[in-house]
């Protein structure tokens, strides 16, 4: 993901900050900004996660500067809230595309963070990238419009971007992006395998499995649509290569 780790001002750590000690605060999970006006997308479970005594705000790590959010609207069907803060003063680096681009086996690419405590007065946030692909696409009421993934969604990366990359016509460059949003995980199971076996030994092994999922495109607009906001964002057109 080489082209978009510079992205670390446009996915950012969500955090919630008491409203009587702005001193602490709380890692909640991930989110991304779809535009230069502030509006950032993250997942509603995410921004629940905040107590009624706290304030939510993105953090910059680029900028080391902490961005107050309000919540716009939550999606009636799907587990995402649109958030708004002051203008991120950044380039937003990627397109959105539509779920036509994506199929079973595509190469899809996860960035968010967790939380993980460091000493004396470095940021408690942790870089994570993940790679994997599509696996399945989910038609079951509890997973609606929804991409299943080989890598898991692990804690604080739900509300992260889905990302892909599209060959640009005519040239050996391709275009990071945006292929849904991250909330959680379908399966985790312990799997065992059986490595040697004899008649007094036997010698196995467990893998964890667990199968992330991801909300298609199709969920996001839908959420935009459910506002009277017109919003800047890219869109692919036209299929690329």
């Amino acid at each position: 993901m080489n082209s978009v780790l510079y992205v670390e001002d446009c996915i950012v750590p969500i955090i919630s900050v008491p409203r009587n000690d702005d001193t602490k605060f709380r890692f909640l999970g991930s989110g991304f900004y779809i535009g230069n006006e502030g509006y950032l997308l993250t997942c509603k479970h995410v921004i629940d996660s905040a107590l009624e005594s706290e304030s939510l705000f993105a953090y910059q790590l680029g900028k080391k500067r902490s961005l107050e959010l309000t919540v716009i609207r939550n999606s009636e069907r799907y587990d995402i809230s649109l958030c708004k803060s002051q203008s991120p003063g950044i380039q937003i680096p990627w397109h959105f595309i539509d779920e036509t681009y994506i199929a079973l086996g595509s190469d899809i690419e996860v960035y968010g963070y967790l939380n993980e405590p460091l000493r004396g007065h470095e940021l408690p946030f942790t870089q994570r990238y993940l790679k994997g692909h599509v696996t399945s696409i989910s038609r079951q009421k509890e997973f609606p419009d929804s991409f299943e993934l080989s890598i898991p969604v692990l804690f604080g990366m739900s509300g992260s971007p889905l990302v892909c990359h599209l060959p640009v016509e005519g040239g050996t460059e391709k275009m990071t992006c945006v292929a849904g949003l991250v909330y959680g995980c379908r399966e985790s199971y312990a799997k065992q395998h059986t490595l040697t076996e004899t008649e007094d030994y036997c010698e196995k092994v467990s893998k964890i499995v667990e199968l992330g999922m991801s909300y298609m495109p199709k969920a996001i607009f839908s959420l935009l649509g459910e506002t009277t906001i017109v919003f800047d964002i890219a869109m692919v057109t036209e299929r690329a290569g």
